[in-house]
Parts: C-alpha cells; structure tokens; sequence
C-alpha cells in the first residue's frame, strides 16, 4: 500500500512538473500578460473605431485564450487531484484514491 501512495504521489509530481515545462513551452507568462492587456484594451470603447484593428485583435485574443485558458486547466486539474489524494491518504479512503489514480494515468 505504501509503494502504491508513493508512486500516486511521485505520478502527481511528474504532472506538475510537465505542466511547468509546457508554461515555459508554450510561452504562458508572456502569453497571459498580452491577454491582459488586450482584454482591457476590448473593455475600452476606442477600439471599436478601427473594426479592422478590432477584428485583428479579437483573433489575437482568441489564439492567446486557447492556450492560457487550456495551461490554467491542467494546473487547476493537477491541484485537485494533489488535494484529493492528501485528502484521501490521509482518511484512508481507498474508493477516493483510486479515483485519483485513474486520473493521473
């Protein structure tokens, strides 16, 4: 039982630190600040003065919110499945943890 708690808990490592790598891959920091901005560029009404701009920027933003959005689930999903293996680990619910496994496989 212990080897198996050890390798869940080793697996949820792993996933942390490849969605690290992939934050770095995929430029995120970079990435969300330029949305940032554009959304708050969007929240100004002069933007709508050059529909052409305002086109182009959208498309922008789209692109950027696929890959912030989809970086910010897999950190979100990696986080639960790190509190609901503590969690379980820690109650001995067997039932919880091997839903968690199954998730981190």
């Amino acid at each position: 039982e212990a080897e198996r708690l050890n390798q869940i808990d080793s697996l949820i490592g792993d996933l942390r630190e490849r969605a690290a790598e992939l934050r770095g891959i995929f430029d995120f920091d970079r990435k969300k600040n330029r949305l940032d901005v554009l959304n708050r560029e969007f929240e100004t009404a002069d933007i709508w003065n050059d529909p052409a701009r305002a086109q182009e920027l959208g498309r922008e933003k789209k692109s950027l919110e696929n890959v912030v959005e989809r970086l910010v689930e897999i950190d979100s999903k990696i986080t639960d499945s790190r509190e609901l293996f503590d969690m379980a680990r820690g109650e001995d619910d067997d039932d919880t943890l091997v839903a968690v496994e199954a998730d981190v496989h």
